[in-house]
């Protein structure tokens, strides 16, 4: 079954033609990144949210960011009145939407970008737009970096962007649509497949077999509609055949087809690809114990959370006054091991 759903069709094989700022496939479809895949199936932002355990994780990720407070700080001493950038930074949303939605864009793209708004009284930006990152292009003019958001330019000091894993020199990240197309494009096609075969779509259900050695395609396709036309219905009547005629039914499973396996292998997968315990997607795990989970947690804030914060911590700081630094409140996700250990357990720690 595997190999079926690997398989490539013709359609895929004529490759990809690519521009400075995106790819046309053969389809003629554009983007920024190839769509297709080796797994034979088109990997978009819309079909890779659509798998479960990726937007599971995902939603979780964002959402743990985004709910977390943000401030101003001068040395260690938090900065009062919040700059409005920091506390509503794109009304009419609300923080916790502007910043799990950065954190989306971040993981899904690779990028962030946001029209920077105009100066405040401190001379710096009180808000920024965020923009779709299908919709950003770059260039190098006269050794400036411009970005084109559709047809209007922007300097390098309008926008604010911000790059998830990059290798040097790379204008723009690469998130998990770019990078990861292969093990998106399996787990597409698994689900594609998965839906087929509840809807009856991927193993024959009845085997016709005639007696007739000179039987023609057009008398086959007239016994196939005779059966579907007298019993494809919920009927469970008796079926009668001629002497040269015989009916199978087809056994299958999902134990058989590997779905159970591939949709769990599925979720494991997804857990690699962005970097958290697989137990939180919902993989079983009969070793897991208390303190187990207790670690789990710390660890999903240090190697998860910590390094996305970062990236928007240090970016937005650019656009507070000089000295002070923006900031995320991460204690509130460590409550639980400060509970228990007796510890408080801040940044320093994680």
């Amino acid at each position: 079954m595997l190999a079926r759903l690997l398989k490539r069709s013709a359609a895929y094989q004529s490759g990809l033609v690519q521009f400075p700022n995106g790819y046309v496939n053969s389809l003629g479809m554009i983007g920024r990144y190839p769509l297709d895949s080796t797994a034979g199936v088109y990997v978009t932002e819309e079909n890779s949210l659509g798998i479960p355990a990726l937007w599971r994780g995902i939603s979780m990720i964002s959402d743990a960011i985004g709910g977390l407070p943000l401030h101003a700080y001068r040395d260690t001493e938090m900065v009062t009145p919040i700059p409005p950038i920091l506390s509503r930074p794109n009304p009419p949303e609300t923080r916790v939407e502007t910043i799990s939605g950065m954190v989306v864009s971040l993981i899904v793209y690779g990028n962030y970008f946001a029209v920077l708004g105009e100066p405040g009284y401190n001379g710096y930006p009180d808000m920024f737009h965020p923009v779709n990152p299908a919709r950003v292009k770059a260039n190098y003019k006269d050794g400036q970096l411009t970005y084109m958001i559709d047809d209007r330019s922007y300097s390098r000091q309008e926008i604010m962007h911000i790059k998830n894993f990059a290798l040097p020199g790379e204008t723009f990240g690469r998130g998990i649509i770019s990078s990861q197309r292969t093990g998106l494009g399996i787990q597409i096609a698994m689900q594609n497949y998965a839906a087929n075969y509840f809807n009856g779509g991927t193993v024959p259900s009845v085997k016709i077999k005639s007696d007739n050695p000179d039987l023609t395609q057009e008398e086959a396709d007239a016994l196939k509609l005779a059966w579907l036309r007298q019993y494809g219905s919920g009927s469970r009547e008796p079926v009668v055949f001629n002497a040269s005629t015989d009916a199978e039914v087809m056994n299958d499973n999902a134990q058989e087809s590997q779905l159970i396996e591939q949709r769990t292998f599925g979720i494991i997968e997804a857990a690699n690809m962005l970097g958290i315990p697989s137990s939180y997607l919902g993989a079983t795990n009969s070793s897991r114990t208390y303190a187990n989970v207790e670690q789990e947690n710390l660890q999903f804030v240090r190697w998860t959370l910590q390094p996305l914060i970062s990236r928007i911590e240090q970016s937005l700081s650019d656009y507070i006054p000089r000295g002070q630094i923006a900031r995320f409140n991460i204690d509130g996700l460590l409550n639980m091991t400060a509970i228990v250990t007796g510890k408080q357990i801040g940044r320093a720690h994680v």
